[in-house]
This record gives C-alpha cells, sequence and structure tokens, in this order.
C-alpha cells in the first residue's frame, strides 16, 4: 500500500467513524421519541431514511468501492439524524431542550484532553463532525488568527436532509454547537455560529 493509499485510507475510516458516531447519537434520539409515547418512532425513521449495518469498517465497508458505501451511509446518517430530530420535535417542541443537552452531554463524555491551539480545536471539529465526504470542500477560512478562527460556508452538506424531513435547519446548527462545546469543554475553546459565520475562540 502506498503512501497515497494509506492516507485515503485512514480518511476514509475517519468518515466511517463519524457516521458511525451520528447514526449511534440518532439511535439514542429515537429511543427517546419512542419511550415519550411513539412506539412507532423506530419505524418512521428507518422507513423514511434506511439503516446502517451494524459492525466495524471492515464488516460493513466494501473496501474494493469504499468512496460507493461510505457516500451511501453518509447521506442515511444525515437523513436519519434529521428525521429523529425533526419528527421528535413534531411531537413535542419542548423536547428541543433534552436533546440540546444530550448532545451537549455526548461531546463532554468524549473527553477530548490536550487541545492547546486553534488548529487543533479546529481539527477535532472536523475529526468529530460529520460534513460531506473527503475532499468535498465546504467551508471557507476568513479568520485565521493565534486565537480566533473563523468560516463560513461554500456548501451546506446538511440542508437536503433537514429539507427532506421538514425540519429548521437551523436547529441542525443549534445542537452542532452544543456538540463541539462538549469537545472542547475540557479547553479554553469555545464554539459558535453567528449568523453564516462559524467562530471558534480562545476565551481568557
Amino acid at each position: 500500500m502506498n503512501s497515497q493509499t494509506e492516507s485515503e485510507d485512514k480518511k476514509f475510516r475517519n468518515l466511517f467513524n463519524k457516521i458511525k458516531l451520528l447514526n449511534e447519537i440518532t439511535n439514542q434520539i429515537v429511543y427517546f421519541g419512542v419511550t415519550q409515547g411513539n412506539p412507532a418512532f423506530s419505524d418512521y425513521v428507518d422507513m423514511n431514511c434506511g439503516g446502517i449495518p451494524e459492525g466495524e469498517y471492515e464488516q460493513v465497508i466494501d473496501i474494493s468501492a469504499p468512496v460507493q458505501f461510505l457516500s451511501l451511509y453518509n447521506q442515511i446518517a444525515e437523513n436519519r439524524f434529521a428525521f429523529s430530530v425533526a419528527g421528535l420535535l413534531k411531537m413535542n417542541q419542548g423536547f428541543f431542550t433534552p436533546v440540546a443537552g444530550f448532545m451537549k452531554q455526548v461531546g463532554s463524555d468524549m473527553g477530548i484532553e490536550g487541545i492547546e491551539t486553534i488548529d487543533q480545536a479546529f481539527e477535532i471539529f472536523n475529526a468529530f463532525v460529520l460534513d460531506g465526504m473527503p475532499g468535498d470542500e465546504s467551508k471557507k477560512i476568513i479568520l485565521h488568527q493565534e486565537n480566533q478562527l473563523e468560516w463560513e460556508l461554500i456548501k451546506d452538506n446538511h440542508k437536503e436532509a433537514w429539507t427532506k424531513a421538514e425540519g429548521n435547519l437551523e436547529n441542525y446548527y443549534k445542537l452542532q454547537e452544543n456538540f463541539v462545546n462538549g469537545l472542547l469543554g475540557r479547553s479554553n475553546f469555545k464554539f459558535t455560529k453567528d449568523g453564516e459565520i462559524f467562530r471558534i475562540k480562545k476565551e481568557s
């Protein structure tokens, strides 16, 4: 295996881990919906979105055609998350608060230690947030300073799923903010979305 292939393999495996993580988060949200009085909620998400097989990378992904499989599961994961959150809020708008708290806790439980630079904080964002395929550039850096980094979107990789689910895309970004700040919780960095601007900033 040459170095380029090794690099691609690493990116594919990282993408697979992000897909699995988002799917596991979704399954917990679906379970919450079931326990809140909607026993058919799991079927609703499955019927609209399909499912992602359980198992490790080599068991789930055909390594002779990884892009094809990862692209499919990437979209399924995005759809499942959108349909689960949007569906839950159609049941009760008040469910947003516990879901947001859950997202913050998931990030916090992963306990990322040793984040010391703005670039490391941005790497954490990219390592854990599912946001398109490798090489699918969706962000444009507009400010890069020692204690602050800002970007805007070239392409929104989440909009399609939330449109399908008839959900509010801003809810996705609020949940993303909670999750990422959980990941960064053991550092001095904070992530915010201000209009169309995404920002990671070191707090004094």
